[in-house]
């Protein structure tokens, strides 16, 4: 279902100890990488694939020292 406002796209992120990966939260996509830094830049990457308004505000939060909380928003136009 489409909905208008922002669109927010949650991961939640766990660091195996030879890679981080993330697996959005009531959703299908997943990526992994070596670094939380390049796992932010795959998951805004496959955040704004999704939703191509463009533009997105993302923050990182880590919950312990091997997982974190990432979140994208992008600006969803109604269409």
């Amino acid at each position: 279902p489409e909905t208008a406002g922002m669109g927010v796209f949650t991961f939640v992120c766990r660091d195996s100890g030879a890679e981080w990966s993330a697996k959005q939260h009531k959703g299908e996509l997943e990526a992994s990488a070596a670094t939380p830094y390049d796992l932010q830049r795959q998951l805004v990457s496959a955040a704004c694939a999704e939703d191509k308004s463009g533009g997105v505000q993302s923050s990182f939060t880590m919950v312990s020292p091997k997982s974190a909380i990432f979140q994208v928003r992008t600006p969803s136009r109604a269409h």
